[in-house]
């Protein structure tokens, strides 16, 4: 009864991990290059749940075993700050993790900070660009567990580069979208204690790391915004053999956002596992929790993700006047038109220096053919 009683709390404070947290202008693991703005904060509250019963998987059953249910429920949340137009701090607890360990909970879980420097636009501000450095403090018990991504246990840190082009850079929220995210992490946990299993220490003995990718499109529409992904992983170095997860992976991501207000959207989606069920984990090395007979992989075959967006400053829920209306209206057709101006006047500004160049080059061809005709009458 307590077990379920936790679950049904973490159903209802918090909806997942995915990618490192980068703020709630993203996808479930997809993240967009643009900004929050200054000022702006946001809440995104997100939960994935996993489950499986296991089954012996040959002729004759062993008469010690024992049929087990797996589950994995992650919590998290993402608390994100525009410090400036073009600067983003998300700070993003785990508060929930099930690890299969003795002591089931991690409650809380780790702790990840990203700053983020992005919107910056080129080609017609259609091509936004980003970049982020995230950190993950090991604030949780445990570290090292299955059907989850590789948890060292140590300060481990990334660099995410995101790129996201708009079809409609005017209205980049009601056009179609793609976006585009390369990261590296580095585990770093050489020398440290990765693995701790009835008094048996595992020490690692390099540091790993690994590539992380994802791609996802958005088509919005006034209600939802409908999402497809592609995410996954690749190790550049591999963890040690004691390791679980220690194999690449890659899931594609189906998933719908309900706009319910202007501060307020809530998200669902599922992640379907598309690489192989591959276990490398060395089970003659570390005694094993998701024991092979079992016929488990070291990730989830499939994860649903809840979650809940709001916008908590600046407040929007007061109603605004007709002249309020009138000023925000006027204010936003005026910087439209003024980024139309500045890009013809960019686009001017070429057409002057091709012009220069063009004429730069007839003159010099001129130069060449008088020179061509003085060297023809000295011979």
């Amino acid at each position: 009864m307590k077990k379920v009683s936790l679950v049904l709390l973490v159903f209802t404070i918090s909806f997942l991990y995915s990618q490192p947290p980068i703020g709630s202008k993203s996808m479930l693991h997809t993240h967009s290059a643009q900004t929050l703005g200054k000022g702006v904060v946001t809440l995104y509250s997100e939960m994935n749940f996993f489950t499986r019963a296991t089954e012996f998987v040959g002729s004759q059953k062993p008469a010690n075993f024992h049929a087990a249910n797996y589950w994995l429920v992650v919590g998290q949340t993402y608390l994100s700050w525009g410090i400036l137009d073009n600067l983003d701090f998300i700070i993003s607890p785990r508060i929930y993790q099930d690890t299969h360990y003795t002591n089931e909970y991690n409650l809380p879980g780790d702790l990840f900070t990203t700053l983020k420097l992005g919107n910056f636009a080129f080609m017609e501000r259609k091509l936004n660009m980003a970049g982020a450095i995230t950190m993950r403090f090991p604030v949780g018990e445990k570290h090292n567990y299955p059907f989850v991504e590789y948890a060292s246990g140590s300060i481990e840190y990334a660099l995410t580069g995101m790129w996201s082009y708009f079809f409609d850079p005017y209205l980049p929220d009601r056009s179609l979208s793609l976006h585009l995210n390369l990261g590296w992490w580095n585990h770093n946990e050489a020398g440290r204690t990765v693995y701790d299993y009835r008094g048996k220490k595992y020490d690692a003995t390099k540091n790993s790391s690994e590539l992380q990718y994802a791609f996802g499109l958005i088509y919005p529409t006034d209600m939802f915004d409908y999402r497809l992904e592609i995410m996954g992983i690749a190790f550049l170095n591999e963890p040690d053999e004691f390791v679980y997860s220690r194999e690449n992976y890659a899931y594609v991501t189906p998933s719908i956002r309900y706009k319910a207000l202007p501060w307020l959207s809530a998200d669902l989606g599922v992640d379907i596992r598309i690489s192989s069920d591959k276990n490398t984990t060395n089970y003659d090395i570390v005694a094993e929790l998701a024991n092979p007979d079992y016929n488990l992989p070291n990730y989830c075959s499939w994860r649903v993700h809840m979650g809940l967006n709001l916008q908590i400053w600046p407040l929007t829920t007061r109603k605004l006047s007709s002249a309020e209306l009138e000023r925000e209206k006027f204010k936003k057709r005026v910087e439209f038109f003024e980024k139309i101006v500045q890009e013809r006047d960019r686009t001017k500004d070429v057409q002057e220096e091709l012009e220069r160049l063009k004429k730069e080059r007839e003159q010099a061809e001129k130069e060449l053919e008088e020179l061509k005709q003085i060297l023809q009458e000295e011979k």
